[in-house]
């Protein structure tokens, strides 16, 4: 006979242990119990139930006084006294109790039987975040925790779809509004602070850490465990948690036509050729994250921030605290929806319309001397250097728009179209400092340049940058201002001059058209004027002029500083190194001496004088630099608060009829000649 087994478990245990193992056939049931081994027995009897015993009563003897009936003879009865507790009006009753499961102070203490709920969820299907094998084990682990292993397959295969997701959307943004452009990204913030704040996240999003972290995963996917993906699952969900309150159609959405509206303005072409793409891809990438990747990853996030089990709306809101806590964020973190646009067109209508002519003429004055900014100490010693390299022109005064063109023309060659340019339209000014410039880079293509170090591991090539500079510069003078800017210039006057009437014929107004936004995008670029089209300029592979004006200005500002601290510790004497240039004390090169060449080498003293160094060209080349930054990259400059809008030289400056020929008869080396003898008297 056999013998029976030990009755050695609880009532019920068996079958609680069944339902957590969940449906076994009996040839895996019999597989397991070989590899696990353990003891073969039987549940115990249940206790049969107590009696239970009605109402929460007492017994106690009491002595019961009967009416005519005292003294001990008269019996004691037993009776039940039944307790009742009075209602206490001042005592709260409890009906919540604070959930410390959300509190970031606490440790994490997994249940078994949440963390078998949360593993099986994030073995499901649509997940894939751990094996069928990987819930089996943490299934028969009872006593202990076993290793949080990840899907080897979902490490490998799932998180690069996810990553080409958020690498398609920061692209995309960072090729719209690049980190490195800092005047379009202040000019975006300026504009439009929130609709920044959105674009300016985005942007930032750390994908550089999630590619390296899961490239680390990526080389040993089998033995990847939850917690190692931490850092990649706080450089993901960091920008989703800081934009959910945002609507997609109404604050996303909205956030990227406004940077394409201000794109549109820069260059409408490369904004309709090449952005309208990625502002596309930027949607549609930002769309998938938010609606499918956001629920997709969020077992893993449950895993390492909840010891609890929840559904997808439940987690984000039960375990808020705890979210916020292991992203490094607040609520008050989160972005602001972009606000509705403000018609100012018609708010400038409607006061315009009320005001009475006198407030008018007020609020005019009033702006204008808003406009009006102080001028830096910069732009004024550029310009006195002006005044000393080619006296006899008011250069203190440029904003009264002297005639320059008669002072240049010979001195530089100027071709005969440059007459054509209207002496109050800035552009004279422009690109006369661009031949200035042109002419002091004959001898700074040979000044040795080094890199600038921003910090201790990053340096930027200066030398690299301004030869590209340099070697661009007779392009934006040759091919856009004189073949794509003067050529219609010349050919919109000869129109005018035929018939001032056929300036309303569709041709002309195409070329008009067309010189306001060369000017736009080369030159000017807080120009204003009216649009009817895109431009029909041929598409140049350079830079914008007035980006590389204000680049070239950065650097030089940075090396003269660099060369002021040398020459505090020696100069030349001690051959004092300079941080970006490594020559500076080197005789400046000119190998065939120009106008601009003898007129500096006498400002030093001669050609034999020790100042005529590179370090002085540095100066020179600043100066001017300097006063054409101030003109084209200040939106407070004199180039934008002439509203004369006549592009061209006309009679009695009317804007009417085209002037051909003007006074050349200035003789501007006579002028130095009498300027440097005063000097010396």
């Amino acid at each position: 006979m056999a013998k029976k087994p030990k009755a050695i478990y609880e009532p019920g245990e068996l079958e609680r242990t069944r339902k957590r193992l969940g449906d076994l056939d009996p040839e895996e049931a019999r597989a397991i119990a070989e590899k696990l081994g353990g003891e073969i027995g039987i549940e115990k009897l249940p206790e049969p139930p107590k009696p239970e015993r009605s109402g929460h009563g007492r017994n106690e003897t009491v002595n019961v006084s009967i009416k005519g009936k005292s003294g001990p003879g008269v019996p004691k009865h037993r009776v039940e006294v039944i307790e009742k507790e009075e209602p206490n009006p001042l005592k709260v009753k409890r009906t919540s109790r604070i959930d410390k499961g959300d509190d970031p102070d606490q440790p994490l203490k997994t249940s078994y039987r949440e963390r078998i709920k949360m593993d099986k969820l994030a073995a499901q299907v649509e997940f894939e975040i751990k094996t069928p094998l990987q819930v089996l084990v943490s299934r028969f682990s009872l006593f202990s925790e076993p290793p949080d292993m990840v899907n080897p397959d979902f490490v490998s295969r799932r998180m690069n779809e996810y990553y080409g997701r958020f690498e398609s959307l920061v692209i995309a943004t960072r090729s719209l509004l690049p980190r490195q452009n800092i005047r379009r990204t202040e000019h975006f913030k300026k504009l439009h602070p929130e609709a920044f704040a959105i674009i300016d996240t985005i942007r930032f999003w750390n994908i550089e850490l999630i590619n390296t972290e899961l490239s680390r995963l990526q080389a040993r996917p089998r033995s990847v465990k939850v917690s190692d993906f931490s850092d990649i699952i706080k450089a993901i969900y960091r920008p989703i948690l800081l934009l959910e309150a945002l609507d997609t159609e109404n604050d996303i959405k909205e956030a990227y036509k406004r940077l394409y509206s201000l794109l549109a303005e820069e260059d409408p072409v490369e904004a309709k050729e090449k952005h309208q793409g990625s502002i596309r891809f930027a949607l549609i990438a930002y769309s998938i994250i938010q609606k499918s990747i956001r629920f997709l990853l969020y077992p893993l996030l449950m895993k390492l921030v909840s010891d609890t089990y929840y559904s997808y709306e439940g987690f984000f809101s039960s375990r808020r605290k705890r979210i916020l806590a292991f992203l490094n964020i607040t609520e008050k973190d989160k972005l602001q929806p972009v606000p509705p646009r403000i018609n100012a067109v018609k708010e400038k209508t409607t006061v315009s319309e009320t005001e009475k002519p006198e407030e008018a003429a007020d609020h005019k004055a009033e702006a204008h001397a808003k406009e009006q900014e102080p001028i830096s100490k910069g732009v004024i010693k550029g310009l006195e250097t002006l005044e000393r390299l080619f006296p006899g022109l008011p250069w203190q005064r440029l904003s009264t728009y002297p005639d320059l063109y008669p002072y240049f023309s010979k001195l530089f060659d100027l071709k005969k179209e440059y007459e054509l340019v209207a002496p109050t339209d800035p552009i004279q000014q422009v690109v006369i400092l661009m031949h200035i410039l042109e002419e002091l880079f004959y001898g700074l293509r040979y000044v040795s340049f080094s890199a600038i170090h921003v910090t201790d591991q990053e340096a930027e090539p200066v030398d690299t940058i301004i030869n590209r500079i340099i070697g661009n510069w007779p392009r934006y003078i040759e091919q856009v201002f004189e073949k794509e800017y003067l050529h219609r210039l010349n050919e919109y006057c000869q129109i005018l001059e035929s018939s001032t009437e056929s300036r309303t014929a569709a041709y002309p107004k195409r070329i008009l058209l067309d010189l306001n936004w060369i000017k736009r995008l080369f030159f000017l670029p807080y120009f204003k004027f009216e649009s009817f089209s895109a431009p029909t300029i041929h598409k140049l592979d350079i830079p914008p002029f007035y980006s590389e004006v204000h680049t070239l200005k950065r650097f030089l500002t940075t090396i003269a500083a660099s060369i002021d601290k040398a020459q505090k510790a020696g100069g030349a004497e001690q051959n004092a190194s300079c941080d970006g240039i490594d020559n500076p004390w080197d005789q400046y090169l000119f190998q065939v001496p120009t106008p601009l060449s003898t007129r500096i080498d006498a400002l030093l003293g001669g050609k034999n004088s020790k100042q005529r160094t590179n370090a002085a060209l540095v100066y020179f080349t600043l100066a001017v630099t300097t006063v054409l930054d101030y003109i084209i990259n200040n939106e407070y400059s004199w180039a934008y608060t002439n509203d004369a809008g006549i592009l061209f030289r006309s009679v009695n400056g009317e804007g009417v009829i085209p002037l051909y020929g003007t006074q050349t008869d200035i003789d501007p080396d006579a002028l130095f000649r009498e300027s440097l003898k005063n000097r010396s008297v």
